[in-house]
């Protein structure tokens, strides 16, 4: 069986250093902060958050203590081992193995009140609409995603470099990056996330590009 990228191939040595910002280069630092800033003002209030695509649980200690439940999903078992001792100190907090195309059948209609889909995850899923319906069905408000922005070819292939990720194949006209172990890190423009918004039957609302690099959207029902 092919080795996912997420289950740490590409990390090499360096635990995870692809996940840690403090290896990243100043553009995308300054999008993690970014990130975080938003992300503290829109969930106020929140009573139950999804994090699809946990992966080591970076948010968990920023998030865990605004909510009354905090569930992160993911389906690597490296990821969801380092995302698990993460959560060990908070009691307010899930991880559960799982497909994000399986959402619906876990947990109740609007069960979250924000779902999250950070940092690549919707460009790494095999049908992008799926798993935004499957988002729509359990979450009651909105849903926030954040994607490499397309035009920004040459600040990945600083940040990769600077990652220790090897880059196997560069589709440069779609901007898709692959690696040796399987990665597809994906990039989009607005208009790609509002054809994928629509076809999910959710709309764009805010949204904003960070740190010059990555676009911040949020989806509303439609």
């Amino acid at each position: 069986m092919k080795e996912s990228f997420f289950e740490g191939k590409d990390f090499g040595k360096e635990k995870f250093k692809a996940l840690m910002p403090e290896y990243y280069p100043p553009k995308y630092k300054k999008y993690i902060l970014e990130e975080t800033k938003l992300l503290k003002q829109k969930i106020i209030g929140a009573n139950r958050i999804l994090e699809a695509g946990v992966g080591i649980g970076r948010l968990v200690p920023i998030l865990a203590p605004r909510v009354k439940e905090l569930v992160g999903i993911d389906n690597a078992d490296l990821m969801l081992k380092k995302s698990k001792q993460v959560a060990k100190e908070f009691k307010n907090v899930r991880i559960v193995k799982e497909n994000l195309e399986n959402l619906s059948k876990l947990f109740p209609p609007k069960y979250f009140d924000f779902s999250l889909c950070l940092w690549n995850t919707i460009g790494n899923v095999k049908d992008e609409v799926k798993v935004l319906r499957e988002l729509k069905k359990i979450t009651k408000k909105s849903i926030f995603i954040t994607v490499y922005h397309k035009g920004t070819l040459q600040d990945r292939k600083e940040w990769y470099k600077r990652a220790g990720v090897t880059i196997s194949k560069i589709d440069t006209g779609k901007e898709i990056f692959y690696s040796k172990s399987g990665l597809k890190s994906k990039s989009y423009s607005l208009k790609d996330i509002q054809k994928l918004a629509r076809a999910a039957q959710l709309q764009v609302g805010e949204f904003k590009i960070l740190g010059g690099v990555i676009l911040w959207v949020e989806l509303v029902h439609s």
